[in-house]
């Protein structure tokens, strides 16, 4: 028996799943290339990496919404889920608990699964996605599952079943059926994918799932916690599984082995990830000021203006780790044009997370003279913000230039160095939250 959903539900933030091991059975097709590599060797030794934040979106204090959701004037009913919300074509919020322990916190299910990071709802039978980790949570009955899914590039995948991590594998351009997982056992399966290929290479539209033997079940509620990231390469995770001479990085581009990651997945919480190789906060790796992260911080999907988040999911951390693209490939010290950028990313993050614990951080690729400089620039915005009255904002200057042994692609982290940056975000995170 094979069936195939395509229904409307209601929508979460979920997490990355928990380490294992397996194999699985993708569509071929070579891994996602193109774009702009995330940049050469610049002053102080190490590469370039990006990002961009903008405006809009407005976050209600505390992250939560209503039990089920209000009823929202032209939003249906999603088949399973609460009333619609406004402007999400159909898609149902769900409150599933706290936001500081237990249940889990307000999230989108649409089409039948719960959605990771931000989605763009416009169409919900048929959403659209893109930053790196993005991706959704499905719960079934069958033996095997399989998603019809419409690209603009062929996008790396990684698939996670019944919280064991499988081989990434590569879904080509175009309107494509996909084998996610099969030969499952009878019963009840939890299968998570997510996007490893960065939202700058273009976006994905979620189609239909198959399921063998069976059918799509209520998903999984959210967990409690939701960490953002907010940085360039080095938080999309490129490159991180290449070798230091590859002249192309987006091949073995793997969010799943970024810092960012590896650290929610440790303290079991939600990542969301909005980051874009090559970027900057005042201006980006090649000099010019177009679509730096606070310009596109905003948005649902990374290379659109339009629509943008509403930030209906509330984080408890925020991490940004940005400035190296802005000093990169020998272009000097950014000044005080850095520090204004990089403020006023600051103010439009806690002005979508009221709650939020902000902690900025850099590197690991800068060193030298270009380390202490962007170093200088952040305290200034941190200390510009607590002069304001943001008294849950700090630099974190624990992270040190990464050591010649854990260069990747272009001097990109490799597994082992964001392992290092996890674990100490983790301690950080535990000590400050208590998590």
């Amino acid at each position: 028996m094979i069936a195939v959903f395509v229904v409307v539900l209601a929508a979460s933030a979920c997490g990355s799943g928990s380490t294992g091991s397996g194999s699985d059975a993708g569509s071929g097709g070579a891994s996602a290339s193109g774009g702009t590599p995330g940049g050469t060797p610049g002053t102080g030794g190490r590469a370039g990496t990006g990002g961009t934040p903008g405006t809009g979106g407005v976050a209600a204090t505390g992250g939560k919404t209503g039990t089920g959701g209000a009823a929202a004037t032209g939003g249906s009913t999603g088949t399973g889920g609460g009333a619609g919300r406004p402007g999400t074509g159909g898609a149902s919020v769900v409150d599933a608990g706290s936001t500081d322990g237990g249940a889990g916190q307000p999230g989108v299910v649409a089409a039948g699964v719960r959605w990771v990071g931000r989605v763009d709802l416009t169409d919900a039978q048929r959403p659209r996605f893109s930053w790196s980790g993005s991706g959704f949570v499905a719960r079934f009955s069958g033996t095997s599952l399989s998603i019809q899914i419409n690209s603009s590039g062929a996008f790396i995948f990684k698939a996670v079943v019944d919280g064991t991590p499988r081989a990434a594998f590569t879904i080509p351009s175009g309107q494509q059926t996909a084998s996610v997982v099969s030969g499952l056992g009878a019963g009840t399966h939890t299968v998570e994918l997510y996007r490893q290929t960065e939202g700058s290479q273009g976006d994905s539209q979620f189609l239909a799932l198959t399921v063998g033997g069976g059918a799509l079940t209520t998903p999984p509620a959210s967990p409690a916690r939701l960490i953002e990231i907010v940085g360039d390469s080095i938080s999309c995770g490129y490159g991180t599984l290449g070798a230091l001479a590859d002249s192309d990085c987006f091949p073995t581009e793997s969010h799943w082995d970024s810092y960012g990651a590896v650290a929610a997945r440790a303290l079991g919480a939600d990542v969301n990830t909005i980051a874009m190789s090559g970027q900057g906060a005042y201006r980006n790796y090649g000099g010019d000021m177009t679509n730096t992260l606070p310009m596109v911080y905003t948005r649902a999907l990374t290379n659109d203006a339009t629509p943008t988040w509403d930030f209906r999911t509330q984080a408890q951390a925020v991490i940004v780790n940005l400035g190296t693209n802005d000093i990169s490939n020998n272009k000097g010290d950014p000044g005080t044009p850095f520090e204004t950028a990089y403020t006023g990313l600051l103010q439009t993050v806690r002005s979508k997370y009221p709650g939020a614990l902000i902690v900025c951080i850099i590197g690991p690729l800068l060193s030298g003279t270009d380390l202490s400089t962007i170093q200088g620039h952040i305290k200034n915005s941190v200390n510009a913000r607590i002069a304001a009255g943001d008294k849950n904002v700090e630099f974190f200057d624990k992270i040190v230039a990464q050591t010649a042994d854990k260069e990747a692609c272009q001097y990109h982290p490799d597994p082992a160095e964001n392992q290092i940056m996890a674990d100490q975000l983790v301690t950080e995170l535990q000590s400050k939250l208590g998590w």
